[in-house]
């Protein structure tokens, strides 16, 4: 390893070739590569996982220039949401995504473009197929809370519902929800437009089907999160994040997912009974006034 006398030694004489040696390995310090971490998605249940790490690909390619190379790495561990932000303070993680709340933002520092263009809050509801007459007649939302919905149990969601009035069973693992539906202990489950399709299809249960009626709608976002003192990524997303916005690479990678392209083929959200409800938990910097983030329903 060099020494400070070697530094020293070619500012003071003047070396030419010391002093390019100098810069060329003071250069090379300081352009290394950024290592950010994050939950390695491909064994879980939401095969969304793809599509955010291909935004992050994005977000960091475009601010390559700026911010420098980047090393991406896909940690091989599982674990619940809130558990996940504990991860990002620790350090195991640098970067997550996830649903945004006034909790979660406060628990880590969010970066504010909605990557599922806001449709994580358009939900329509997975049924069976005996139960499509009784909940074909379905007006309202009064009437809808007659019946029994399953959520996650640490999903905001579930506290989204459960304040609109509809009743709510919460459980913690995300494959037994549609056999919950099947078996009859709950009556429907309202799952993200985006998540549905594809979810049913590895689901294979010829006796559940995605309701045609009723679409439960509220505001919300999938934000990606990194720690509060981690300024430096924040800085690199919001920046990406913005150049692929504005020059259209960001829809392009939302439109042209093939999940997402199946889904909004094959679930139409037109002619449907729409439930307007709040989000309590819903942050006062939702950037709801910026209609191109947002998937327009109409």
């Amino acid at each position: 390893m060099l020494n400070a006398s070697f530094f020293v030694n070619a500012i003071a004489t003047g070396n030419r070739y010391l002093s390019v040696l100098l810069l060329i390995l003071l250069f090379s310090n300081g352009a290394r590569s950024e290592q950010i971490k994050y939950i390695d998605p491909t064994d879980s249940v939401d095969k969304h996982g793809v599509y955010f790490v291909n935004v992050l690909k994005l977000a960091l390619e475009k601010s390559k220039g700026q911010f420098g190379d980047y090393e991406l790495e896909a940690v091989p561990v599982t674990m619940r949401q809130q558990r996940s932000f504990k991860s990002l303070e620790s350090g195991l993680i640098n970067l997550m995504w996830t649903v945004t709340s006034k909790q979660r933002e406060q628990q880590a520092y969010a970066i504010k473009v909605p990557l599922l263009k806001g449709l994580i809050g358009h939900r329509v509801l997975v049924i069976r197929k005996t139960d499509a007459a009784i909940f074909a007649a379905i007006k309202s939302l009064q009437d809808l809370a007659k019946f029994t919905a399953v959520q996650g149990h640490d999903w905001p969601d579930s506290e989204i519902l459960e304040h609109a009035g509809l009743r709510v069973e919460k459980i913690i693992l995300h494959n037994s929800m549609y056999k919950l539906v099947t078996s009859g202990i709950v009556d429907y489950f309202p799952r993200s437009v985006l998540e549905v399709t594809e979810e049913l299809e590895r689901f294979e249960n010829d006796n559940l089907i995605i309701e045609p009626n009723h679409l439960i709608l509220y505001p919300s976002a999938i934000y990606f999160f990194v720690s509060h003192s981690n300024t430096l990524l924040a800085n690199r997303l919001e920046v990406g994040l913005k150049i692929a916005l504005e020059d259209g690479s960001f829809d392009r990678e939302f439109y042209d997912f093939p999940g997402h392209k199946k889904a909004l083929q094959n679930v139409s959200l037109k002619n449907r009974v729409v439930h307007r409800i709040d989000n309590p938990l819903m942050p006062d910097t939702l950037p709801l006034e910026n209609k191109a983030l947002w998937f327009n329903v109409q």
